[in-house]
């Protein structure tokens, strides 16, 4: 479990508005992979989601079966990660 970042609390509220507290507490209690970095698999979920309920269910649970897939279909699987998560996200 990793606590979100405020970056990833932010996009969560401009995409899901009084839904992001329920979507941010299931992204804290998503169970991360060792050496995976959390804000970046926060942020894949919510970039795959595309600020829509109905698919946000769908990245979770990409998340939790193909995390490598869910960073490519988000545009964060490259080495190039840290600036797409800038540019996804505003600058740390």
């Amino acid at each position: 479990m990793a606590v979100t970042s405020d970056r990833i609390r932010e996009r969560a509220t401009a995409d899901f508005g009084p839904r992001a507290f329920r979507i941010v507490t299931r992204l804290e209690q998503l169970d991360v992979s060792p050496g995976v970095d959390a804000e970046r698999l926060h942020a894949a979920i919510l970039i795959a989601a595309r600020a829509n309920l109905s698919m946000i269910d769908d990245a979770f649970e990409h998340a939790a079966s193909d995390w490598r897939d869910l960073l490519d279909r988000a545009g964060l699987a490259g080495d190039d990660w840290r600036d797409q998560l800038d540019g996804a996200l505003g600058r740390a």
